[in-house]
């Protein structure tokens, strides 16, 4: 896999965690910490700064489960069947971590990554 393509992934994996960490209205400590580790512990595979920098940008912009679930689509297109198997089921695991990352499971996180499921996988 290519570095542009890692990267692409990193970005819609720190986007749509983003997505998840606010769907209940609240962006708690704990999932901007496990978020900022997840992107720290990436770094061993090559510059995150850029992924971090939008990741801040992201704080402010109002994320939509559709525009999740679309960009998750427009990028595993680029992908072979494996690829995109592997993508998503990371994906998917990583949002379930995001979720749980505050100890608490809210009804919209858990109704967000059903719809996200139901698209995707």
């Amino acid at each position: 896999m290519d570095t542009q393509k890692v990267a692409n992934v990193i970005d819609l994996m720190a986007k749509t965690g983003l997505f998840f960490a606010k769907a209940d209205g609240n962006y708690d400590v704990k999932e901007k910490e496990f978020i900022e580790k997840f992107l720290t512990k990436l770094s061993k595979y090559g510059e995150v700064d850029d992924i971090k920098a939008k990741l801040e940008g992201y704080l402010d912009a109002d994320i939509t489960l559709d525009e999740v679930i679309a960009d998750t689509k427009d990028l595993v297109d680029g992908f072979n069947k494996v690829e995109k198997a592997a993508i998503l089921a990371s994906v998917a695991g990583f949002i379930e971590r995001v979720i749980r990352a505050d100890g608490e499971k809210s009804e919209v996180e858990t109704e967000n990554f059903k719809a996200w499921k139901d698209a995707l996988l």
